[in-house]
């Protein structure tokens, strides 16, 4: 698990590397372009979540997504059916973000960076809190459409038992 977890930070450390000249040729404008694009579809992922739209949020993530935990390296089909599990136990979830960057690469690359705070209520009454909370997503523009190819998550949830 570690080595899965070394593998990926070295890629992406070798993918940022590769690639810086070609973020340097960008023009702020270009970039400010690549933003608003990336933006849009942080923010519709983070939309579906918050309706409870598993399915339409996957559409957002690239089947070779990675999505590192704080204990594991997850792939696409495993995390989508952890996703349906979770969600589908949840009346509620929300998220406000207290810091939102992104980072451009390259013209097909881009790096989001969000910290802030989650809540959710579940069916049986107990309400979680991840505060704070934290995913760093990349990226990548395929055909046209941004998707997430890697995402890494951190927060722990402090939950309150229904009385």
């Amino acid at each position: 698990m570690k080595a899965n977890i070394f593998i990926t930070t070295l890629l992406l450390f070798i993918l940022i590397g590769c690639n810086s000249q070609q973020s340097e040729q960008l023009t702020q404008q270009q970039k400010e372009q690549i933003t608003k694009e990336a933006k849009v579809v942080m923010d519709s992922i983070f939309a579906k979540f918050g309706r409870l739209d598993v399915l339409g949020a996957l559409e957002y993530y690239s089947p070779e997504l990675l999505v590192v935990g704080d204990k594991s390296v997850v792939p696409f089909q495993t995390t989508k059916e952890n996703w349906i599990e979770a969600f589908g136990s949840m009346t509620n979830a929300k998220w406000t973000p207290v810091q939102w960057e992104y980072t451009v690469l390259t013209k097909d690359l881009v790096i989001s960076t969000w910290i802030g705070n989650m809540e959710f209520i579940m069916k049986s009454g107990d309400k979680g809190t991840c505060d704070p909370q934290s995913y760093t997503d990349i990226l990548k523009k395929v055909n046209g459409q941004w998707k997430s190819i890697y995402e890494h998550a951190s927060g722990t949830p402090v939950m309150q038992v229904a009385k």
